[in-house]
């Protein structure tokens, strides 16, 4: 998948994903499901993902052999970031537990889904090389 073709992607997948917490903050604003700050927080996982998926990315253009490895360890260091993420955000706001876990999750696993499903097409696309 070229670098062009991600970016078409990416952009399409961030205006698709936005499109239930707008309406849930333009619809049901009252219902409070939103967390404080979650547009704060869905801009930095969407530059998590891009730059995670740049890099790994530009690892896996090196060589063959290190495909693998870029993709698990792009998987691993999201994971990393989005944990320091949920914890300076934790220590920063109070939040109720539930609503933070279903906004939190919605975000990292939609975004992680997204960039396993990125790396894997390139390394499909190497085979054929």
């Amino acid at each position: 998948m070229s670098l062009l073709r991600f970016l078409t992607y990416f952009i399409i997948f961030m205006l698709v994903l936005a499109i239930g917490p707008y309406v849930i903050y333009a619809y049901y604003a009252d219902s409070e499901l939103l967390i404080p700050k979650f547009w704060s927080l869905f801009a930095i996982f969407g530059i998590v993902t891009f730059s995670i998926y740049i890099i790994a990315y530009w690892r896996m253009g090196i060589s063959n052999k290190a495909s693998g490895q870029a993709l698990l360890g792009s998987v691993s260091v999201k994971l990393l970031i989005c944990m320091v993420i949920a914890f300076i955000y934790l220590n920063g706001n109070s939040v109720e537990p539930l609503k933070f876990m279903l906004n939190f999750f919605y975000l990292y696993f939609f975004h992680t889904v997204f960039e396993i499903y990125c790396l894997l097409c390139n390394l499909r696309n190497q085979k054929f090389k």
